[in-house]
């Protein structure tokens, strides 16, 4: 039950971050969403509702957690950088992660991931509860729920290679490079984390840090924490 706190807390923080008109109205959002999650999980709690449970489960919390975590170490590892990565976190928490945790990030982690899910997919069986078969139709649901959590990573991944300008190429790696608003919301941290930049950057370097980069690349620390106060960064800093 503990761990259904942190996911929720996900789940509302990934709307309003994304839409942040929801921030001044979180607390209603917040209600509004338990409420609808209360009324899915009615059908699990029915007297077939464990038929439905183990659907949920035999599909959903296999292949598609999966996958997704996978993507994840990927992203993070090999296209963001893990030494890029690791630096963020020394800026937030003053010292990197330890060296064990790379590694992991960068190559236990994916090839036990890939590991699962090979062993999954080989051993792979229709969804059977207490000796009881599950007909066709319930099993193309389960397939589908497999899908929907997984299918707005290359839907999302398509709109955005369509709004880039450009060749094939130039689409993707615009794309795989971070956002120009991409970095700590703060004026200050963001001149550090511009100055980072230098010493290690990115897989895919990212080409412009906005609000900053109107800093000369040569300038201390402290004169270009200075000169941000100055900075008229034309609305494009709004995260």
């Amino acid at each position: 039950m503990c761990s259904q706190f942190g996911m929720f807390e996900c789940l509302i923080s990934a709307f309003v971050d994304e839409f942040p008109w929801l921030r001044p109205k979180k607390i209603l959002f917040t209600a509004m969403m338990c409420c609808i999650l209360f009324l899915l999980g009615i059908p699990c709690v029915t007297n077939g509702g464990v038929y439905v449970l183990q659907l949920m489960d035999w599909y959903s919390a296999a292949f598609s957690l999966m996958i997704v975590s996978l993507l994840e170490c990927v992203v993070i590892a090999w296209v963001y950088g893990e030494e890029r990565f690791s630096l963020d976190i020394e800026m937030m928490v003053g010292h990197k992660p330890h060296k064990w945790f790379r590694i992991c990030w960068k190559y236990i982690s994916p090839m036990v991931i890939c590991f699962i899910l090979l062993f999954t997919f080989i051993n792979h069986e229709p969804v059977t509860y207490n000796g009881v078969e599950y007909p066709g139709w319930a099993i193309v649901i389960g397939w589908l729920m497999a899908l929907v959590s997984i299918a707005a990573i290359p839907t999302v991944g398509t709109v955005m290679m369509m709004k880039k300008q450009g060749t094939f190429k130039e689409r993707l790696l615009q794309c795989l490079r971070p956002d120009p608003l991409w970095g700590p919301i703060k004026q200050e941290n963001r001149v550090l984390y511009r100055k980072s930049l230098e010493k290690h950057a990115s897989r895919f370097k990212q080409l412009h840090v906005s609000g900053v980069d109107r800093i000369p690349s040569g300038a201390s620390l402290s004169s270009a924490g200075n000169e941000i106060e100055c900075l008229n960064t034309d609305g494009d800093l709004h995260v």
